[in-house]
């Protein structure tokens, strides 16, 4: 995750995490890109002092993910220009996220529960009301069904990955967490996901995600997303 230099940000401050808990979090990330996962996450904490995270919080370490997405993007351009220079022109406009003009939604955060609850492949599509299941649940499943199905070393590994998903980012019942969605349902609500190209692919049929989730027990504030087609 990168942090301006001073490890602040203007009117929202927010710190890096500790050694350890940064490199649990890298350790994360490394494995979901291993095995190919939609989401991408970063998680900072919130220094004593602020007793709430406001939505200008919730804001900047959404804009943190952006940036590390865009910088992501962007070397992986570079590094293939160079490698093929006949390539330049496959590549489209540059990603861009414009944060200010996403729009934040509360989430129901009594719907969190503990991540152990479900199957690995926890799946609620054509079994029960769509109506009657839970954000939380619909992002269970969509976490461990992407478009391409998880290249996992074991079944083990599989059903460990949500649980240390939701525990990394904070995302954990009785903790007294505040989610806010960033993006909306893109069927229902199409514009609120218009401040990114970055969600086009998802539209196409397997959805997109973007929240941020404040836990004001472990004083973290992380932000993840998700957006993919086959």
């Amino acid at each position: 995750m990168s942090m301006p230099a001073s490890g602040l940000l203007p009117l929202a401050p927010l710190a890096p995490l500790a050694p350890l808990e940064e490199a649990e979090a890298q350790a994360l990330r490394d494995t979901l890109r291993r095995v190919g996962s939609a989401f991408e996450f970063v998680v900072c904490r919130v220094p004593e002092g602020v007793d709430e995270a406001g939505e200008a919080h919730h804001r900047a370490v959404l804009r943190l993910l952006c940036d590390d997405i865009v910088a992501e993007c962007d070397d992986y351009r570079r590094k293939t220009i160079a490698r093929d220079p006949s390539l330049a022109d496959a590549f489209g406009p540059r990603l861009a996220f414009d944060v200010d003009a996403a729009r934040a939604t509360p989430r129901d955060a009594s719907a969190v529960v503990a991540a152990e609850r479900f199957a690995p492949l926890h799946r609620v599509s054509y079994q029960r009301d769509p109506a009657q299941v839970s954000w939380f649940e619909w992002l269970c499943q969509a976490f461990g069904d992407p478009p391409y199905t998880l290249d996992v070393a074991d079944e083990a590994e599989r059903a460990s990955l949500f649980p240390r998903f939701c525990a990394c980012t904070g995302m954990l019942p009785g903790e007294g967490i505040a989610v806010h969605d960033w993006v909306g349902d893109p069927e229902r609500e199409p514009g609120r996901s218009a401040w990114s190209p970055y969600f086009d692919d998802g539209k196409e049929w397997w959805g997109i995600w973007c929240l941020t989730v404040w836990n004001p027990r472990r004083r973290t504030l992380a932000a993840m997303m998700a957006s993919q087609t086959d």
